[in-house]
């Protein structure tokens, strides 16, 4: 079953959000979202990692 929210997605968007603020030279300034979100595609890339190790 696919999540409704695509975490791994969202998080490298926001990633990309504060590389181009810092290309633009400003100063990249990672907020709260970002990390919720970058912290809730790393439990998705594990789940599928374990998914994936289960059927080996």
């Amino acid at each position: 079953m696919k999540p409704p929210t695509d975490y791994i997605r969202h998080a490298a968007r926001l990633a990309r959000k504060l590389q181009l603020d810092a290309a633009m030279g400003g100063t990249p300034q990672p907020d709260a979202e970002f990390f919720k979100v970058l912290s809730k595609a790393l439990d998705e890339v594990a789940a599928g990692l374990e998914q994936v190790s289960q059927r080996e």
